[in-house]
């Protein structure tokens, strides 16, 4: 697929330059209230001196960075998130997050931007991001055709590899949860109406949503060893709509040099994979 890129709109190399960030209370109330969490994990020190966010509050970090999406939002959908951990994220503190365009490439009828983002304590990195977002740029009205999970190319059902499984985190997620989670904005995510003028006939549960609870599951298993030195990285092979039941699963593969090395997935009730990546932890 040939596509231009306006000047204001997402290229190969493209800095985006840098923001602050600050991680407030409301965003962590927002994401336990959101996701079920108990808030109080996060009320007290722990690991640390300081009470420190959910490690998976790095969802926030990589939007608002003028130039990295297309004009045309129309069918957009997560594809892949990449994540490294170094140290954790602390409740009031201020960073500063730095950006670029890593890459854009084109998957199947997609055109996919590939973002990555640095979020730096001072001079001190504290995470690395990369974040894949598909777009239909040869498509603006209409529906987004989207394929049966049952039918997709390839479809097998989902080996479960050898090894101690994690304990599993799971959910029914609905509307209500989706609009605490994402703060009250009205977007795809939280709006059918907003759902609809992007080709959708039911709002898109977020994929910062169900990634989160992939890392709530690693985080509540191996704790500190996720926040520092950790890493995750999921891809999204299918939707989640409003009122799904998901859970999010792993197994320790294997342990190597001080690391854990995990699989893991998320599957809705009726066994429709919806997240397949991997994972690492300080052991």
């Amino acid at each position: 697929m040939s596509y231009t890129a306006a000047a204001h709109e997402p290229y190969a190399g493209k800095d985006l330059g840098s923001l602050d960030f600050t991680c407030t209370t409301e965003m962590v109330d927002n994401y336990c209230e959101g996701l079920a969490v108990d808030r109080a994990l996060y009320s007290a020190p722990t690991h640390w001196a300081k009470p420190v966010a959910p490690a998976m509050i790095v969802g926030e970090m990589d939007f608002g960075f003028d130039g990295a999406r297309f004009d045309n939002a129309f069918g957009n959908l997560w594809m892949r998130q990449e994540w490294e951990f170094f140290h954790p994220v602390y409740q009031g503190q201020e960073y500063r997050r730095a950006s670029t365009v890593l890459d854009v490439y084109d998957w199947r009828n997609r055109s996919v931007v590939k973002q990555e983002v640095n979020v730096y304590d001072g001079d001190t990195m504290v995470a690395r991001g990369i974040h894949h977002q598909s777009f239909l740029l040869n498509q603006s009205s209409g529906k987004v055709a989207l394929r049966d999970p049952k039918k997709k190319e390839g479809i097998r059902k989902f080996d479960v590899p050898a090894g101690v499984p994690l304990e599993s985190v799971s959910r029914v997620i609905d509307l209500e949860m989706c609009g605490v989670f994402f703060h009250g904005r009205r977007s795809y995510h939280t709006d059918k109406q907003a759902s609809e003028e992007l080709g959708f006939d039911e709002v898109v549960v977020g994929g910062k949503m169900t990634m989160a609870m992939v890392g709530q599951m690693l985080e509540q298993h191996f704790g500190g060893g996720y926040y520092e030195g950790g890493t995750l990285d999921v891809k999204f092979t299918n939707i989640v709509w409003p009122d799904d039941r998901v859970t999010a699963k792993g197994v320790i593969t294997r342990e190597e040099d001080g690391k854990a090395h995990v699989t893991v997935w998320m599957e809705k009730d009726d066994g429709t994979v919806v997240i397949v990546g991997g994972a690492t932890a300080s052991v």
